[in-house]
């Protein structure tokens, strides 16, 4: 007996055409056929049940025995997280530099939600749901869930600001005093690049950066970074603002650094955990930022 496929008619998402071919199935069991590897679209494995699909493409639901073959094929076939913390609610991960969160509209197979996913199912045999997001080219601290219910209580920490994000930095240049806070407002663009509002302009959305210099080198600052609010490129733009930008921003600054890295790291998190207490992971800072820090230039 052949397996059960369905063509799509129109763009869809994978979650919603598995709708289509099992009517009667419930939502988390048509997720658990995407995360056991038995869905295929185009003959492609698909990772993610909320992927899009574009009419025309046909969904293929393997037996599960072919499934349970395939992920252990695919498990093996991405690099393994470096987990820094782990329990049976939460992972926290150390996200490398260059690496996306999670997958844009392309499909990219090699995430860190890709990496955690398989290694949450292999160490515990549960799920992950991405809590928070960090930009391809900032490594660090990411916080990831073992159930919908935990991911929504981190998330509402975000929405309150109750959990404590520090990032470092290494700035070009010498800040304008030892400490402060930027307020500058940030926007998305239809092109979507982010851009600092002009002063006295109420459009876009309010971005508070806590900033502090930590050390100095030759040519650059490292910065310990404090953000209240989580908006895409905020740290770049209001160090770019401050007129010392991140070595290597290649958007906003003066472009690659030596150490072919953007030099930003997201150092530790503190956050309420499920079990009611008050909990902090850190990430040491990379030994690429400190040997820029200390680079003299010319």
């Amino acid at each position: 007996m052949s397996d059960p496929n369905i063509t799509v008619k129109k763009d869809t998402t994978v979650i919603e055409a598995l709708s289509l071919l099992h009517p009667n199935a419930k939502k988390n069991s048509l997720r658990r056929m995407v995360d056991h590897g038995r869905v295929r679209s185009d003959g492609i494995k698909v990772t993610r049940a909320n992927a899009k699909i574009l009419a025309g493409v046909t969904i293929t639901v393997l037996s599960k025995f072919d499934g349970d073959e395939t992920v252990g094929k695919y498990k093996s076939s991405i690099p393994a997280p470096e987990v820094v913390y782990s329990d049976k609610s939460v992972i926290i991960v150390n996200k490398p530099a260059g690496l996306l969160s999670v997958a844009t509209d392309r499909g990219e197979a090699d995430t860190m939600f890709d990496r955690v996913f398989a290694w949450a199912w292999e160490n515990g045999k549960t799920r992950a749901h991405l809590v928070h997001r960090l930009d391809r080219e900032t490594s660090g601290c990411l916080i990831l869930a073992r159930s919908s219910e935990i991911r929504d209580m981190l998330q509402d920490q975000f929405k309150d600001r109750s959990i404590e994000r520090i990032y470092h930095a290494v700035v070009h240049g010498r800040l304008p005093a030892k400490s402060g806070i930027e307020t500058g407002r940030i926007q998305e663009m239809k092109d979507k690049r982010m851009r600092l509002v002009p002063e006295g302009r109420r459009a876009g959305k309010s971005a508070i950066t806590n900033w502090s210099v930590e050390d100095t080198g030759p040519e650059h600052s490292l910065v310990r970074i404090k953000i209240d609010t989580g908006r895409r490129a905020q740290i770049r733009l209001h160090m770019v603002n401050l007129g010392c930008p991140v070595i290597g921003d290649t958007r906003h600054g003066f472009g690659k650094a030596s150490v072919n890295r953007l030099c930003l790291h997201a150092s530790s998190l503190t956050f309420d955990h499920p079990n009611g207490k008050r909990m902090k992971v850190e990430s040491p800072i990379p030994r690429q930022l400190i040997s820029e820090l200390k680079r003299r230039l010319g």
